[in-house]
């Protein structure tokens, strides 16, 4: 069982949020400007309504995490209460989801004024920031108030969670191996999504996030023994080729694109990433801090780019003059050191104070002796 950092999966990770930066930005540009993708001068980088669809990175990133939650089966077999294994978690991501729920409905706000009309069809809502606040905007039987959008990736994640504590939990009071019930996860979400489903817990969010999580736990039990094959490495490197033959001759039109991803493509990358010649760079330490700030820069991404467009138009510029590729890279640029800040000063401080309040309130916790 791996315990050390895996800096190739802090690659992926920052590749990936740089990816979403991209796609977002110009999603923001069209919605504002109300062009086509052609219209505005993203010259051939298109990231938005081009052949392949960049949102499918979010896939990549409930891979990773799945991932990174197979120790867990065993410290959950061992004790681990829920209570501890999920506010640990929920420390982590909602402090900040919820303070750029309020920051996101104050500039939501002020691009109703600047605007003249609401930026996702409808002005936010107190309701709506105490459903952000709590984590559970999307994909738990509510509608998504539309205030930060990116964050029901958060709110589905701490459902994958809750799930997974539970299916190992169940699984080892009855006696059967946890992995059935995982693999079992994974062809709900494919279900899911091939049959559109549109329930509380089983809609196009959550069914995302249940294949690729769950998808995530059963790569990382299968990776170790795989390693120990030297045909898996050449196997997952000649496949990246094939699959861009494919894609490229198909238009971008391949069936079952997402599950190509999840179960294919995205796995593939991870091995290629771990083994030499691609460790020299994939190894390197600094991808460990900047996946520490990526969480930050996904999660005000979108504010910002909002921001801006409100601050350009308030000023009396072309907003039209935002779209571009060089606005693109410098919004991308200028969001690493907002990360930075956020990390250190917002999320780190608020993370320690919300794990120690919840550990002084643990169940489990032993009295102290006077």
């Amino acid at each position: 069982m791996q315990t050390t950092r895996n800096h190739a999966l802090d690659m992926a990770k920052v590749f990936a949020t740089f990816f979403i930066l991209f796609h977002h930005y110009q999603m923001v540009g069209i919605m504002i400007t109300g062009k086509t993708i052609d219209e505005v001068t993203f010259y051939s980088s298109t990231f938005q309504q081009g052949d392949f669809s960049w949102g499918y990175m979010v896939e990549l990133f409930f891979l990773i995490s799945g991932f990174c939650m197979w120790p867990y089966v065993q410290k959950i077999q061992q004790g681990l209460t829920f209570y501890r294994f999920y506010t640990r978690r929920a420390a982590r991501i909602l402090p900040l989801v919820a303070i750029s729920g309020i920051v996101c409905a104050a500039v939501l706000l002020l691009y109703d004024k600047v605007y003249g009309g609401a930026f996702w069809g409808k002005d936010p809502s107190l309701f709506g920031v105490v459903l952000q606040a709590l984590g559970i905007q999307s994909g738990w039987g509510f509608a998504d108030p539309s205030l930060n959008g990116v964050t029901w990736y958060c709110s589905v994640l701490l459902l994958c969670y809750l799930l997974f504590y539970a299916i190992v939990y169940w699984s080892q009071r009855l006696g059967v191996s946890p992995y059935y019930g995982m693999v079992f996860m994974i062809f709900v979400g494919c279900a899911g999504q091939t049959y559109q489903t549109d329930w509380a817990f089983m809609d196009s969010t959550t069914t995302r996030g249940y294949a690729a999580f769950f998808a995530g736990i059963v790569f990382a039990v299968l990776l170790p023994p795989l390693q120990k094959w030297r045909g898996t490495f050449w196997g997952a490197l000649a496949f990246l080729p094939v699959f861009a033959a494919a894609f490229y001759k198909k238009g971008g039109n391949l069936q079952y694109m997402p599950f190509l991803l999840t179960f294919v493509l995205y796995p593939a990358l991870l091995v290629v990433l771990q083994h030499t010649p691609f460790t020299i760079v994939s190894r390197l330490p600094v991808w460990e801090g900047w996946a520490r700030i990526s969480y930050s820069v996904f999660i005000w991404h979108l504010v910002f780019y909002v921001l801006v467009y409100d601050v350009v138009k308030m000023v009396g510029v072309d907003p039209s003059a935002l779209a571009s590729l060089p606005m693109m890279l410098l919004c991308a640029a200028v969001l690493q050191p907002i990360g930075w800040l956020s990390y250190r000063f917002l999320e780190q401080p608020l993370n320690q104070k919300v794990s120690a309040l919840c550990a002084s309130l643990d169940p489990a916790r032993k009295p102290e002796h006077v």
